[in-house]
Order: C-alpha cells, then sequence, then structure tokens
C-alpha cells in the first residue's frame, strides 16, 4: 500500500487567499471547457487549437492546487 501524507503547514494561509484561489481555478476550469466545446463544435481551421489549449487549461487547474504537495 502506498504511505502517502498531506504536509502540514506550520501557518493556515489568509481565508481571502483560499478563496481566491478556488475561484481562479474554478473560472480556469469553465474556460477550459469553454474552450474545448468551442474547439469541437467549430468548423474554423484553428479549431484543434482551441481544443488542445482548453486541455491544457483543464489540466493547469487540477495542477495548481497540487503546487506544494509533497509525499513521504
Amino acid at each position: 500500500m502506498s504511505d502517502f501524507h498531506v504536509a502540514r503547514r506550520e501557518r493556515q494561509e489568509p481565508t481571502a487567499a483560499l478563496v481566491a484561489r478556488v475561484v481562479a481555478v474554478f473560472v480556469l476550469f469553465l474556460g477550459g471547457l469553454v474552450l474545448i466545446g468551442a474547439g469541437a463544435s467549430g468548423n474554423r481551421d484553428y479549431s484543434w487549437a482551441l481544443f488542445a489549449a482548453g486541455i491544457l487549461v483543464i489540466a493547469l487547474a487540477f495542477g495548481l492546487p497540487m503546487r506544494g504537495a509533497t509525499e513521504r
């Protein structure tokens, strides 16, 4: 079995910073969904780029909260 533990923080961040981070990640996720939808529904020459950008933005939205996480 994996022995994964969350590293405890010495000092908790202010509530406003946590709320701002959650809102920013949510906006990134929704923006990525919009980009994927625009890329999948359009007949433009750059539809593939919109689709790929949407995937990258969603990956960024999932990756940002993991910044600073460690495995012991």
